[in-house]
């Protein structure tokens, strides 16, 4: 933009403005029922009451992905006997596009949408009945009115067999099995489990914690003092990072028998999906320590691209090396600072992390930034050549690893890589503001006192190798044959930056 000086006038945007706000139109309020009626065949029927219409049309979509797992999947085609009437007279009612119906209302104000929902995927972003449990996440299931996500509260009851019980990190509302969310993100971001399941509490700085293990009776009395243990100390140590736990309560679902594995984040929850549960509770530790850190990294520390989301679509993105690999970053150094983790173990790792992006030659060519975008891709296997990108989990992890060391080395230890999560924190997320790398490279460079422009057109945008022993000679280490060791000779400025890191 030039400097020339320009004149507004103020009436005529006034004008606009007062028109933007007029003309956005309340949304229904849409109150919602869910019923095992067939689990035999994986059926739920869905009841959605919609009130306050007062449109000659309406029109309702199921999401087309879910958040936190970065590809298009076809939600919709699970849908059975869709029908929108009232009082038992049918309303007209088409497809507009792969998820979004059309119902003429007739002038109605207040109408029903009914509908069977086949539920036959036990995966971490997929849903699940039959005759023993069931298991899904919102995304699949529930319909909203497109433009209305984020402002329109609503309720979900569940109409379950009499010995089955209800796990679900929403609020509980008035009458049983009765729960509030205070708009569709929140609804569709709550996993729940229905059933007999296992259920552990603990508390961590004075929040409960809920542990659900499904299917019961697959830990042990120790196993789950231990468990318990574990999941308090990772979320303590977190929370002393960012001076306080951001719910009023968490909920960790361990969900058995998945397909593939893998874990999801939620706002005050995550879905974990095991193979079996291990005996020994340290070997969920370390996804656990991930997913609970994305209840700021991702879930409220936001990339600007996915406020608000937009579950109609792919939304690209450059950041998710921010939002998962440096949360892979901090959930295994939260499990080493609580003591979960030796130092032996914690550095073993990040050798083994550092030898597995040495091994992909997409490093070469393929920068973290451009893996970031092209995720939606190759999320759901979609390559069948490993070789088309990178890893921004582990790359991301290696780059939250450098900036770490390196803002303590500029700083003498004085300041580090969480300050930076707490200047996202309160500048972007508390804000209501979503970041960018180039959001991220400024705090970084305010924080250390130089300039970070460099790193990051060299190791974020760029594609250069990473300098890992410039970074870890500020601890006291350094790589040789593969393995992170100690530097000969290591400073007692050096030792001391190392404990404060680990936490020791």
């Amino acid at each position: 933009m030039s400097r020339r000086r320009f004149t507004v006038n103020v009436v005529p945007v006034l004008l606009v403005l007062a028109a933007f706000f007029v003309d956005v139109e309340a949304a229904p309020r849409l109150d919602y029922r869910m019923k095992v009626a067939d689990a035999e065949n994986h059926l739920f029927h869905l009841t959605i009451e919609a009130t306050g219409v007062d449109r000659p049309t309406l029109d309702i979509s199921l999401p087309a992905w879910t958040p936190g797992w970065y590809t298009i999947r076809p939600y919709a085609a699970n849908l059975v006997r869709l029908q929108a009437h009232v009082g038992g007279r049918r309303l007209p009612l088409r497809a507009i596009d792969k998820q979004t119906y059309r119902i003429e209302t007739g002038g109605a104000r207040a109408l029903t949408i009914e509908y069977d929902y086949y539920a036959n995927n036990l995966a971490v972003n997929g849903a699940e009945l039959t005759p023993r449990r069931a298991f899904f996440v919102g995304t699949n299931i529930f319909f909203y009115i497109p433009g209305h996500t984020t402002d329109t509260p609503s309720t979900l009851t569940f109409e379950i067999p009499a010995d089955w019980r209800v796990a679900i990190g929403l609020k509980r509302g008035s009458g049983k099995h009765v729960y509030e969310a205070r708009s569709f993100d929140q609804l569709v971001d709550a996993p729940a489990i229905l059933g007999d399941f296992d259920q552990f509490e603990t508390t961590a700085l004075g929040k409960p914690i809920r542990i659900v293990v499904d299917p019961k009776g697959q830990v042990s009395e120790e196993a789950a003092a231990r468990l318990r243990q574990y999941v308090s100390r990772v979320i303590e140590s977190q929370g002393r990072m960012f001076g306080g736990l951001p719910y009023d309560e968490y909920w960790v679902l361990y969900v058995v028998g998945g397909r593939g594995g893998g874990a999801l984040e939620h706002e005050n929850s995550t879905n974990v999906m095991l193979g079996s549960m291990p005996a020994d509770p340290r070997g969920v530790v370390g996804v656990t320590s991930h997913e609970h850190f994305h209840a700021w990294n991702v879930k409220r520390i936001r990339p600007a691209g996915l406020l608000p989301y937009d579950y109609s679509r792919e939304q690209y993105i450059r950041e998710l090396w921010v939002a998962e690999g440096i949360t892979s970053y901090y959930g295994d150094l939260h499990a080493r600072r609580a003591g979960l983790l030796t130092r032996d173990e914690y550095l073993n790792g990040l050798a083994g992390t550092i030898r597995a992006l040495q091994s992909n030659e997409a490093r070469n060519w393929v920068s973290v930034s451009d893996a970031s975008t092209v995720t939606w891709l190759t999320y759901g296997g979609g390559s069948s050549y490993g070789r088309f990108t990178i890893n921004y989990y582990i790359k991301g992890e290696l780059l939250g690893l450098l900036l770490d060391l390196e803002i303590r080395g500029a700083t003498a230890n004085r300041l580090s890589l969480d300050d930076a999560m707490r200047a996202l924190y309160a500048d972007f997320a508390q804000k209501g503001r979503g970041y960018t790398n180039e959001d991220l490279e400024a705090i970084v460079s305010r924080l250390s006192g130089r300039s970070f422009k460099e790193f990051f057109a060299k190791y974020v945008t760029g594609t250069e190798e990473l300098d890992y022993n410039s970074a870890l000679r500020h601890a006291g280490l350094r790589i040789v044959d593969g393995r992170i060791v100690e530097l000969d000779g290591a400073t007692p400025a050096q030792l001391s930056l190392r404990r404060a890191w680990l936490g020791e």
